[in-house]
Order: C-alpha cells, then sequence, then structure tokens
C-alpha cells in the first residue's frame, strides 16, 4: 500500500513538472521572436534610469511626463540622424556589392604630389599604387569570401526598415519600464532575494552597476562616436561613408577605435579635397575620434572594468544570435555574466582563504 502510494506521488509530481515544463517551453516560443527588443529595452531602461530621476526631479515628480520626453527622445534619434545614415548605408552596401560582384570594384591611383609629403608620404604613395595596381588580384583569391559578405551586406541592406522598427520598439518598452520603475524594482529585488537570499541584494547592485557602466561606457560613447564621425564622413562626400560609419561603430564596440577608418579617410581628404574643406573635415574628425578618451571615466566611474575579450566575443555572438540589434545586447549581457560569475567565485572563496589564515 505504502510502495503503491508513493508510485501515485511520483508519477504526480512528474506530470506537475511536465506540464509546467511545458508551460515554461511554450510561454519561452510565444516571446522568443521578440527576445531580443525586450532585452535592449531592459538594458536601456537601467541605463537611462539616473537621467528619468534627474529629469522627474527637474519637473516636479511627473513620472509619466519624463518618460514620455525620454521616448521622444529616443525615437527622434532614430527617425532623424540614424535614418538618414541608415539610408546612406543601404545605398552603399548595393553599389559595394554591385561592383564586388562584378569585379568593378577598384581603388583609383594616389593623386600627384602625395609623394613629397614630409615622412609619410612616400609610403603612403607606394601602399596606394600597389593597392590600386594588385586590387583585383588580390580579390580574386577570395571570391567565396567576398560573394558571401555580398550577400550579407545585401540582407542587412534589405532589413534595415525592419531593424530601425525594432530599435524604436525597444525605446518604447524601455520608457515604459522607467514609468513603472518603483513597482519593477521591487519585484526585480524579491526575485533576486529568491534566487539567493544572502547576496541578492549585492549582485543585484552589480546586476545595475555593470549594466550602466558597459552600457553609457561602451555602447553608449561608441553610437554617439560613431554617429558624430558618420556625419563628417557623409558631409564630406566620402565614398561608402555609410559602411564606414558601420564600421567605425564595430571597431569602437570592440575597443580598438575608429581610428583605422578616420586617419585613412583623413589622408583621402588631403589628397582629393582643398586645403580649407580638408582642414575643416580634420578639425571634425579628430576630436570626435578622441571623444572616448574624456566620455568613458566619466560615465564608466560607477562601473567595472570588463576585459576587452569579453566585450568582443559578446560581439561577435550577440550579432549571431539576435543580428544588428545583437551588436548592442551582447556586449551587455556576456559583461553582466562575467561580472557576476567574477563576484560569486570571490564571494565562495572569501571563507576559504579565512580558514585556511587560521589555520
Amino acid at each position: 500500500m505504502d510502495n503503491r502510494f508513493k508510485v501515485v506521488e511520483i508519477v504526480d509530481l512528474i506530470i506537475r513538472l511536465f506540464l509546467i515544463g511545458l508551460l515554461l517551453a511554450w510561454c519561452f516560443l510565444l516571446i522568443r521572436p521578440f527576445l531580443g527588443i525586450m532585452l535592449w529595452g531592459i538594458i536601456m531602461a537601467i541605463a537611462i534610469f539616473p537621467i528619468f530621476l534627474w529629469l522627474k526631479n527637474r519637473l516636479g515628480g511627473r513620472g509619466k511626463l519624463s518618460g514620455v520626453i525620454l521616448t521622444l527622445l529616443g525615437v527622434a534619434v532614430i527617425v532623424g540622424p540614424v535614418s538618414f545614415i541608415a539610408t546612406i548605408f543601404v545605398d552603399n552596401a548595393q553599389t559595394f556589392t554591385d561592383k564586388l560582384t562584378t569585379g568593378n570594384l577598384v581603388i583609383p591611383p594616389p593623386p600627384e604630389g602625395i609623394e613629397t609629403w614630409p615622412f609619410i608620404g612616400d609610403r603612403i604613395d607606394r601602399i596606394w599604387t600597389s593597392a590600386s595596381q594588385n586590387l583585383a588580384a588580390v580579390l580574386s583569391q577570395f571570391r567565396p569570401q567576398l560573394e558571401q559578405l555580398a550577400k550579407n551586406l545585401l540582407f542587412l541592406a534589405a532589413n534595415v526598415g525592419l531593424i530601425l522598427l525594432k530599435f524604436i520598439l525597444s525605446i518604447i518598452i524601455a520608457g515604459i519600464l522607467t514609468i513603472n520603475s518603483e513597482r519593477l524594482s521591487s519585484r526585480i529585488e524579491q526575485v533576486f532575494l529568491r534566487i539567493t537570499p544572502q547576496q541578492g541584494q549585492g549582485f543585484l547592485q552589480l546586476a545595475t552597476a555593470t549594466i550602466r557602466g558597459v552600457t553609457r561606457g561602451i555602447i553608449g560613447v561608441s553610437a554617439l562616436q560613431s554617429l558624430l564621425i558618420g556625419i563628417g564622413l557623409i558631409v564630406a562626400q566620402i565614398p561608402f561613408a555609410g559602411l564606414l560609419t558601420l564600421l567605425c561603430l564595430v571597431l569602437a564596440i570592440i575597443q580598438i577605435g575608429p581610428g583605422l577608418v578616420v586617419f585613412p579617410a583623413i589622408i583621402f581628404a588631403w589628397s582629393t579635397m582643398g586645403t580649407f574643406t580638408a582642414l575643416l573635415f580634420t578639425l571634425w574628425m579628430i576630436p570626435c575620434t578622441l571623444v572616448d578618451n574624456i566620455l568613458k571615466p566619466i560615465l564608466m566611474s560607477q562601473g567595472l572594468p570588463v576585459p576587452t575579450i569579453v566585450i568582443l566575443i559578446g560581439v561577435l555572438g550577440g550579432t549571431l544570435v539576435h543580428g544588428i540589434l545583437g551588436l548592442f545586447i551582447g556586449p551587455v549581457i556576456l559583461s553582466l555574466g562575467y561580472e557576476l560569475l567574477v563576484a560569486w567565485v570571490n564571494q565562495d572563496a572569501k571563507p576559504v582563504l579565512n580558514s585556511a589564515e587560521n589555520e
């Protein structure tokens, strides 16, 4: 009788666990298409929350109005300058792909007189001449990879509108979350305390600081820097300005920096434009390239340092999983996981170290 009762209990437990698992799996399938949008919305809400509080205090405690203003500002940035650069990118991607597939992608020879530049003129002239003469031979060796690159660029260009829509939806989600932040913060704190009662509060503070530090100090600065550089490239009519802006964004996020794009663009400007125009272009681009050295220490002063390899893996993995939106989500989520793992390991190591010292 007891054995039969135990079997019934086990079967009942299995059925309940199966139904709960089925419900959770079903819920995941339903939210999976919107997972990237929701994640980025949550990340932005955490990142802009101090700005929300500051604006709320300035508006006499009007939380809804503050959230609406921040949401409209974010949407205006996407609809305005970001959409403009995205339109240029679509045109550049189509032109670049056509020239790549037809074999018409060429680099013009360097202009006369560039070899007379002091210190670097002769070397630039040799490299530029070699690239203009041997580009076709070099490209022919990587034809399969270039064809795949062309397909990816066309796919990205065709989905620019959808990508911008995802960013707008994420901004709206972030605005809704900030407006309801007081109620949601208590719920999130309860979840952390439920997972780990002793360190829940500390882990929550660490998670918040990491998200804000990485989002504002790395993602935010990189986006602002790339936006300013993109404006300079487009106004100066640098070839493939949209593609170069996207490349600057990727290089800035992975901590290499946009200098690999900016300095060749400056050289191109001085060799093809008038002196005054090239000087204005240089005076705009150099501060934009160096602005991260000023903003990052300020915006990450309350954050935590994250190894560059973590950021790089986050960028690559996030892009593979979530597309262009993952370029921003990946490094934030992986940095958060890294910092929480390090904190958990160090927390568990303290009692062991203390006991070893007592012995």
